[in-house]
């Protein structure tokens, strides 16, 4: 076991900012040329790194409240890293959701840029901002937002859970809107916050989907992370973030697996149609398979596709312990295998990942963790050892995601 420390720095000023915060044509990642010469730069947060691992990848680290991005080697040595300055004023800013993409052989990399002089609606996990693409050099070639359609104007600020890039010119993007409804049951009038996702090619809107265009949405938001989540009445907010779309993957029917943070559910979306597009529901209220209350999610983060199964970050924010949940679903008869993984007394109460990188070895990015400092943790289940673990001395300044690519 190895133990580094990775010196680095984030002002005063933003850390005051943050204390107190509450919160996919994607491919595995090819390995660095050995020519590589790393890039680490001045001003990221400091993290201890404790053991280290044979894996020949990279992890991906991005935090929601601060412009830094890091990637990884598997023993821990930073290969890349961006940090940007953000003035006092402008404090709650972020770059989220750092990936890599392969499109025709080629490598491209993007993240979210969260813009503080965006209106973000009061909500703290909303970042409304740009995706940022770069090149396989990290050279920026491309910022995207939302183009027009009924429900955005072109240049609409994105949402920054999640990003799908199918080719350059080909994605699914993700947005937070606020509008006034008048579906709500027994509501005339309601000021919502609501989920909407839009695929463009070639810059025309080829789908798109509105959480507020199904009403049977709002009967099943939950206060697990949330207490003015379902406030329809708008007594204490005029922005209740109902369902909080937090990740999507395309299936093998080349639908869409979105998870909906404050539904408790993992929900799965008809890319080819226009109306009656929700196929079915896993966990939460409206849960479809039969499963047992210790088997549903509490506030989900990063539901993806693995291998037959369905791979979820379970924050657990109803019982205060967090978990990794792998549903193996049936979808004509409506049954669920479900398998568990634990690691004991770790709690996430927002953002996070879980992803199986081989057999019962998992990268966990444990977000806002609320019992250590650790951001990250490589874990074998099959033995229950941490593996190699990341430690962030400011543990207020947490990570978004953890995620590993080959």
């Amino acid at each position: 076991m190895v133990n580094r420390i990775l010196f680095f720095f984030i002002s005063a000023t933003i850390l005051v900012a943050l204390y107190g915060c509450h919160a996919g044509g994607e491919a595995p990642y090819a390995n660095r040329e050995p020519d590589f010469t790393p890039v680490i730069v001045e001003g990221l947060p400091k993290i201890t790194v404790k053991g280290e691992t044979n894996l020949p990848g990279h992890f991906f680290i991005s935090f929601p409240f601060t412009k830094n991005l890091i990637m990884m080697d598997g023993k821990g040595n930073i290969i890349w890293s961006k940090h940007e300055p953000v003035p006092s004023t402008l404090a709650i800013s972020g770059l989220w959701d750092f990936k890599k993409h392969i499109i025709g052989g080629q490598t491209y990399y993007s993240y979210h840029d969260r813009k503080a002089e965006f209106d973000n609606f009061g909500l703290a996990g909303f970042g409304p901002g740009e995706r940022v693409i770069l090149d396989s050099k990290f050279n920026e070639i491309k910022r995207i937002t939302f183009e027009q359609s009924e429900a955005t104007e072109k240049g609409h600020p994105l949402d920054g859970h999640d990003f799908i890039m199918i080719d350059l010119n080909h994605y699914i993007l993700s947005g937070y809107i606020k509008k006034t409804v008048t579906n709500v049951p027994n509501i005339a009038q309601s000021s919502v916050v609501y989920s909407y996702l839009q695929e463009v090619q070639n810059g025309a809107v080829i789908w798109d989907w509105k959480s507020i265009d199904y009403p049977e949405l709002y009967g099943l938001s939950v206060t697990d992370a949330d207490a003015n989540a379902n406030d329809f009445a708008n007594t204490f907010t005029d922005s209740p973030d109902y369902v909080h779309f937090n990740s999507m993957r395309i299936n093998d029917d080349g639908n869409l697996v979105c998870s909906f943070r404050h539904l408790n559910s993992i929900i799965c979306l008809d890319r080819h149609k226009s109306t009656n597009q929700i196929l079915w529901k896993l966990s939460g209220n409206a849960d479809e398979f039969h499963l047992a209350e210790n088997e549903k999610t509490s506030c989900q983060h990063y539901a993806v596709i693995d291998n037959d199964s369905i791979s979820v970050f379970d924050n657990g924010n109803k019982l205060g312990q967090s978990h990794i949940r792998s549903y193996k679903l049936n979808t004509g008869n409506k049954t669920a295998q479900v398998k568990t993984l634990t690691v004991p007394g770790k709690f996430s109460s927002a953002c996070g990942s879980a992803q199986r990188i081989t057999g019962e070895t998992y990268v966990i990015g444990w977000g806002k963790t609320e019992n250590d400092a650790v951001c990250m943790s490589v874990y074998d289940f099959s033995t229950n050892k941490e593996l190699m673990s990341l430690t962030l001395e400011m543990p207020q300044n947490f990570t978004y995601r953890c995620v590993y690519y080959e």
